[in-house]
């Protein structure tokens, strides 16, 4: 029974590493809290719903539009929201209250126009693959194969790319890469463009699988959040660890205690982080106010 509740900690955590990535890649370069996320996550979501179940597009290309729309989506909050905060520089409050606004509108208007209520994607049951004791069904091997590509090309995109050396230099000192000529403003739009593939990929992975619903996008968001504060902030590829820690440890309090028990063990978890080792498993040792 246990290796049936590490598996699907496993799949869990691909999810939650996936939206780690793209939050964190925001994060990390621009210092830009992005709550707005959310929306992007559930956006994705409901795009890949219109275009499969109300136009009966196919699924490769609804999935393949989905993830353009979160990623275009992603790229207008940058451009009307947060670029014009960065060009007046103001306090880091400003953007992060903006970024709550945007949510709230984009996930209202989502509600009202195709309501409260979950939608399913994909109908009829789920073909399942067995291996030993543990049981996977046929989206959940896809979840998982996903982010194992999806993950690699980032890592070979920031480690071998001209665009990845860009990435980390403007993660370490903007104003200096600025000075060296490079269009910062430009390079802020890619980012956004990059991190709203990552929400997008897995909006759609979660929405092939259990449906989604308009409000469904904050609590992933919190999870990634806490992912990425357990796996170090200002490392690029450290909230896959965080996500897979915390994708397993809430799937074994599912099976010790109770699923309601999920988030708080979640949040237990980033206070623990936060008290005893602020910099996160991959993070350098640093003070609190600087996470």
């Amino acid at each position: 029974m246990i290796l049936q509740f590490l598996a699907n900690g496993l799949i869990a955590g691909a999810i939650f590493s996936l939206m780690g990535l793209g939050i964190g890649l925001v994060y990390n370069t621009t210092k830009v809290l992005h709550i707005a996320y959310a929306s992007i996550f559930v956006s994705g979501a409901y795009a890949l719903y219109f275009f499969l179940k109300v136009l009966h597009f196919s699924l490769f290309f609804s999935i393949v539009l989905a993830i353009l729309i979160a990623m275009i989506l992603n790229i207008l909050i940058e451009v009307f929201v947060y670029k014009p905060c960065y060009l007046k520089k103001t306090s880091s409050a400003i953007p992060l209250i903006s970024s709550i606004g945007t949510y709230v509108v984009l996930t209202n208007l989502i509600a009202l126009i195709f309501g409260n209520e979950t939608k399913i994607v994909t109908s009829g049951i789920e073909k399942s693959f067995q291996f030993g004791s543990v049981i996977l069904t046929r989206i959940q091997i896809i979840q998982f194969a996903a982010f194992l590509l999806l993950f690699t090309l980032y890592l070979i995109l920031l480690k071998r790319t001209k665009f990845g050396k860009l990435i980390r230099a403007f993660a370490n000192n903007p104003e200096l890469l600025s000075m060296c000529g490079v269009e910062v403003l430009n390079l802020r739009i890619l980012i956004f463009g990059l991190s709203g593939i990552f929400a997008g990929v897995a909006s759609c992975l979660v929405a092939l699988d259990i449906g989604i619903d308009p409000y469904a996008g904050m609590s992933i968001l919190l999870v990634a959040l806490v992912s990425l504060i357990v796996g170090g902030v200002g490392i690029f590829e450290s909230a896959v660890f965080g996500g897979f820690l915390i994708g397993i440890i809430q799937n074994l309090v599912v099976w010790k205690i109770s699923a309601r028990w999920q988030d708080c063990i979640t949040f237990l978890i980033l206070i623990f982080f936060l008290l005893f080792r602020p910099q996160g498993i991959l993070g350098i040792k640093k003070r609190m106010e600087e996470l």
